[in-house]
């Protein structure tokens, strides 16, 4: 079995976010860092939460594309 992602420390999260929503671009493994830090709750501020679940939202509406 593979190893689980490390999370990323907060900054680094925080400025993925930032760029994601610049770009409407984000990678597989983006989506799956920052679905680890949602579902971890932890070193996590409450706008960091807010911008995610903006994100998958935009991902849904297909406003923010997945690219490999």
């Amino acid at each position: 079995m593979g190893r689980p992602t490390p999370i990323k420390p907060l900054f680094t999260i925080h400025q993925m976010i930032e760029r994601i929503l610049e770009s409407n671009e984000i990678t597989t493994q983006e989506h799956l860092q920052i679905a680890n830090v949602l579902l971890s709750g932890k070193n996590i501020t409450d706008e960091d939460r807010r911008q995610i679940n903006r994100i998958f939202e935009l991902i849904q509406s297909d406003r923010i594309k997945i690219i490999t």
